[in-house]
Order: structure tokens, then C-alpha cells, then sequence
């Protein structure tokens, strides 16, 4: 018989801290997480992003609970519940949390066809709920790994330094050190990564020209033949606004009236080194068209890839019957969203540069023939533009008057009249020294309050109540905004409420499908243009029935 077996049990192998058993506090959290992502924001989610909003919301929402266990289990040494209770609390949690996670998707689905609704758009599907599960979960399942990756890096340089320092600075020193490499990793890796491989991109599809684009005939247009900026050098954006337009014979048929062929003046990226080259530039092809002598000058701000919108060009055109000349230059060919973060001073930049250059032209001429002298932007060309004056004061002593289109958060001199607004006037539209000069417009008919004179000059700011490119602000992570706080403006549904980092990231995400909704809501605004300058730029003998006419053509065309 042989002798019994007295070796100690072999230990359990500890489990791997990757794989560690997740924490109770943290799934709380995640389930409480994941329902506040799915509450409504700006504007309609597509599943995707709805998706990948709900994933980071209940990561967000995971490391908030786990903070929280471990602050009452460590510093605070709460006391650690029995054994039983931990087992209940995991069963009740079982049963619960997928019950709250299906309500919180029935929910959101519900709460993004109310924001459908209000925009115009058609309902979706209680299915689009389950789309959004799948995309959530590997969305958090990454950023669950990721964080546990960092923990545990974390965690080695922290017992590494614990050995010579003591406990508090060795603590200190490896989250600086965790936060240095997150950080570097992100601007000197992912982001200049990123851009090199955006600008390869845009550089291609600055140089090529749109198909059913030619190069202009016409004296009056920059690039023609006569030209002192070659058609090669504007670039695709620029190619496509000089080479469009209505004619003056189509002008005279909807005027009745003998029209001019209207003046278009633009210099690319190619054309000039630098901005004050391209600005001089510009002033001398302004010269060579005869420019100064139009009815109405009108200096333009470009968004990031140089575009200038057709439907606002086209309106000046026909509401001024061909008296006019727009002059733009060109500081990028990136998208909008991101030149706002690498090329935000080369917009302002290009924006003082072309409108101080015009502006000390246009002084020297004589004051009874010099035309009207008005600014205009559109999204980051609004900022662009805007960063040629300095205030209020400067913006209604150095124009004639402004149209100034879905203003960026961060843009001045909009911020400091926002902020100076009159009281009891809510932020997304403000009124501002009674409207005698500066006026804001959800619609183009608030142009006409406050009662009272208006102008001039007349500056007209329009802005959704549901525009995410005017609200977006970084502040958004840890404050709610006056406009969020308000009761809502049209459009916005008073369902939405603000959480701490997870409204800034609605909002953020709101910004790429900003254009994706009918006219009149989001950012798109081109069917409110004809109203909108004919109250700002008064066109001689315009009637509102000339207005309505051109709304009829300018909303038939395509939103590019």
C-alpha cells in the first residue's frame, strides 16, 4: 500500500492583471454610462457614431465607478461588504444591467427620432438599437483594454520608483510620466502621422479640377487669359468659384434689366508664398478687373479647403444684377474640421491679411464712386474673416456691413458680443446694443427684431440654435454652456441635457453630420441666403417677391 499523498495543494495560478475579473463599481458605472451617450444632443446620430458614442460613454462611465471603489476601499477605508452581499449585488447586477441596457437603447432610438423629427428627417427602426450594441461593445471592450494596458504600466513604473522614492512622489511621478507618454504618443505620433497623411491626400485633390470645369473666358474672372494669376495655381475650390456663376445674360432674364458680368477674384496656395503676398496679389487683380468701380464689394472668407459656398456667391450676384466683385485667397486645401486644428492662424492670418489689403485700396478711391464695402464667412471662413477686427466697433467702422454664417464657437469679435448680449436675450440669439447695427438670425425674418432702426452698416450674424460647429467648445467637457442651459432655440430638442465630457463628445461627433440634414437646420443655411443679404446688403429696387424668386433657384441647387 503506499503512502499517502502529504504534498501541499498546488496554488491556484493567480489570474493575469489583463484579465483580472472587472470591477463591480466600474460595471455600474459602465451600464449608467452607456444610457447617458444615448441621450439626444444637436443633431440625428448615424448608427455608427451613435455606436461608438454609447461605447466611449460606458467606458467613461466604467472609470468613474472603478475610481470611486477604489477611493472608499483605499483612502477612505470604507468598510468592505461581506461575502454575501458582493454575491447578491453580482446577481442583482446580472439581472439588472442588461434590463437597463436594452431600455437605454430603446430609449436613445427613441430620442434620436424626436431630434429626426424636429430637422425634417424620417424615423428610424427600433433595429438601428441593436447596430448601435455591436458597434458599442468592441468599442468598449478597446477602451477597457487600453486603460488596463496603462494601468498596468502605471503600476510597474510606480513599484520601480516606489524602491528610491517614497510612496506619494513615486505615485506622482509615474501618472506624469503616463500622461507625458499618452500625450507625446497623440501630438508627435497618431496626430503629425495623421496630418502628413491628410495633407497627401487634399494635395492631390487641390490640384485636380472638378469634372465640367473650365477655365474662364471672361476678363472679369481670375485665371482667364488676361489674368495675373494662372488658372493652374487656384487650386480645386478656387477653379470651381471662378469658373462658375450666373451669366450676365442669365442675370438679365431674371432682373429685366441690362446686368454685368459679376467679378470673381481669387488667389490659391500656389499663386503667392505667403499671405500678405497673395493678399497684394488679390488687390491687383481687383484693380485689373475694375473691381472698385462695382456697386458692392464683397471680401470673403474661405473655409479650409479654399471653398467658397455657390449658393451665398450666386446670391449676391443676382440680388446686385451682376454690380458686384468677390474676392477670396486661399491658406489651406484641408477639410474644415481639420484645419480648425492646424491651420486655425493661417485662417486668421489670410482673413487679416485679404481684408486689410482691400480696405486700404478701397480708401484711396473716391468716396462717392468707391463700391459697398461688405465681409462675409461661412463656418471657419466666418473665423477667418472675423480676425480682421478687433471688436464690434472695428467690424461695423470698417465695413459697410457683414454676413457672417455659422460662427465657430471659438471666433472673435462673435464671442464678445455673445457675451455682451442684453440681458434676458438667449445666446443663440443674442440681442446686442438693441440691434442697432449687429443682429442675429435663426431664421432671416429675426433680422427684423429688435424694432427699431437697423444700420447702417448692418452686420448679420446667422446661427442655428442646432448648429454644432457654433456650439462646440472645449468647455463642454466641464461646464454647461448659457445656450445649453437656456430653453432651446428651434430645432434643439429640450430633451438634451449636459454631462460632464459626454456632451463634448455628442457635439464633436454632431460636427461631421452637420450637413447631412435638410436645409435650415444644422449648418446648412444656403436656402437662407437671398433673404438674409437682401436685409443686409439692401440691393437697390429688391423686392421680397425678387426674393422669393431667387429662394426658388438658389434651393434647387446642390449642396456640395
Amino acid at each position: 500500500m503506499s503512502a499517502p499523498d502529504t504534498a501541499a495543494p498546488t496554488a491556484a495560478p493567480r489570474r493575469p492583471r489583463l484579465l483580472a475579473r472587472p470591477c463591480y463599481a466600474g460595471l455600474v458605472g459602465a451600464v449608467l454610462g452607456f444610457g447617458i451617450a444615448l441621450t439626444p444632443s444637436l443633431l440625428p446620430r448615424p448608427w455608427l457614431f451613435e455606436g461608438i458614442i454609447a461605447g466611449l460613454g460606458a467606458a467613461i462611465g466604467y472609470g468613474v465607478g472603478t475610481f470611486f471603489s477604489w477611493l472608499l476601499r483605499g483612502p477612505l477605508k470604507m468598510i468592505e461588504p461581506t461575502a454575501q452581499i458582493k454575491h447578491r449585488s453580482w446577481i442583482g447586477l446580472a439581472i439588472v444591467g442588461p434590463l437597463l441596457l436594452l431600455l437605454s437603447l430603446v430609449q436613445g432610438t427613441a430620442a434620436q427620432n424626436q431630434v429626426r423629427t424636429l430637422v425634417g428627417m424620417p424615423d428610424e427602426g427600433l433595429s438601428t438599437g441593436v447596430i448601435v450594441a455591436a458597434v458599442a461593445l468592441p468599442t468598449f471592450a478597446v477602451a477597457w483594454f487600453i486603460s488596463r494596458l496603462l494601468r498596468r504600466f502605471n503600476g510597474w513604473v510606480g513599484r520601480g520608483l516606489d524602491r528610491i522614492l517614497p510612496t506619494w512622489l513615486a505615485f506622482t511621478l509615474s501618472v506624469v510620466l503616463i500622461v507625458l507618454v499618452i500625450v507625446g504618443l497623440t501630438t508627435n505620433v497618431i496626430c503629425n502621422g495623421f496630418v502628413a497623411l491628410m495633407n497627401n491626400i487634399y494635395d492631390g485633390t487641390n490640384a485636380s479640377t472638378r469634372p465640367g470645369i473650365t477655365q474662364p473666358v471672361a476678363a472679369e474672372r481670375t485665371g482667364s487669359s488676361t489674368s495675373l494669376v494662372s488658372w493652374d495655381s487656384l487650386g480645386m475650390e478656387g477653379r470651381n468659384f471662378v469658373a462658375r456663376g450666373p451669366s450676365a445674360a442669365q442675370l438679365e432674364q431674371f432682373s429685366g434689366k441690362p446686368a454685368k458680368t459679376p467679378i470673381r477674384v481669387y488667389v490659391g496656395l500656389d499663386s503667392a508664398p505667403s499671405a500678405q503676398e497673395r493678399a497684394a496679389l488679390a488687390v491687383k487683380e481687383l484693380e485689373r478687373t475694375g473691381a472698385f468701380d462695382r456697386k458692392l464689394l464683397v471680401v470673403a472668407g474661405t473655409t479650409g479647403t479654399g471653398w467658397l459656398e455657390p449658393q451665398t456667391m450666386d446670391t449676391i450676384e443676382y440680388e446686385w444684377n451682376g454690380d458686384t466683385a468677390i474676392v477670396g485667397i486661399q491658406y489651406s486645401f484641408l477639410p474644415s474640421w481639420i484645419s480648425t486644428l492646424v491651420d486655425a492662424q493661417r485662417a486668421a492670418d489670410a482673413g487679416r491679411a485679404i481684408y486689410d489689403a482691400v480696405y486700404a485700396e478701397w480708401l484711396t478711391k473716391p468716396e462717392a464712386t468707391r463700391p459697398k464695402l461688405m465681409a462675409y464667412g461661412l463656418s471657419l471662413g466666418s473665423y477667418s474673416i472675423q480676425s480682421a477686427f478687433s471688436d464690434s466697433a472695428d467690424l461695423t467702422t470698417r465695413t459697410q456691413g457683414a454676413v457672417l454664417v455659422g460662427t465657430p464657437n471659438f471666433t472673435q469679435p462673435w464671442g464678445q458680443i455673445s457675451a455682451a448680449r442684453e440681458p434676458g436675450s438667449p445666446q443663440w440669439k443674442p440681442v446686442f446694443e438693441a440691434g442697432a447695427k449687429i443682429r442675429f438670425s435663426g431664421v432671416p425674418a429675426d433680422l427684423a427684431s429688435p424694432a427699431g432702426a437697423y444700420g447702417p452698416p448692418r452686420v448679420a450674424y446667422a446661427q442655428h440654435a442646432n448648429d454644432p460647429v457654433v456650439w462646440w467648445s472645449p468647455q463642454l467637457l466641464v461646464r454647461e454652456p448659457d445656450w445649453l442651459a437656456e430653453p432651446p432655440g428651434p430645432g434643439r430638442t429640450p430633451a438634451m441635457n449636459w454631462y460632464p465630457i459626454v456632451t463634448f463628445l455628442q457635439v464633436t461627433v454632431d460636427q461631421f453630420t452637420g450637413v447631412d440634414v435638410p436645409d435650415g437646420q444644422g449648418h446648412n443655411y444656403g436656402g437662407a441666403m437671398p433673404a438674409t443679404w437682401a436685409a443686409a446688403s439692401q440691393p437697390p429696387g429688391w423686392t421680397p417677391g425678387d426674393t422669393a424668386r431667387l429662394e426658388a433657384i438658389i434651393t434647387s441647387m446642390p449642396i456640395e
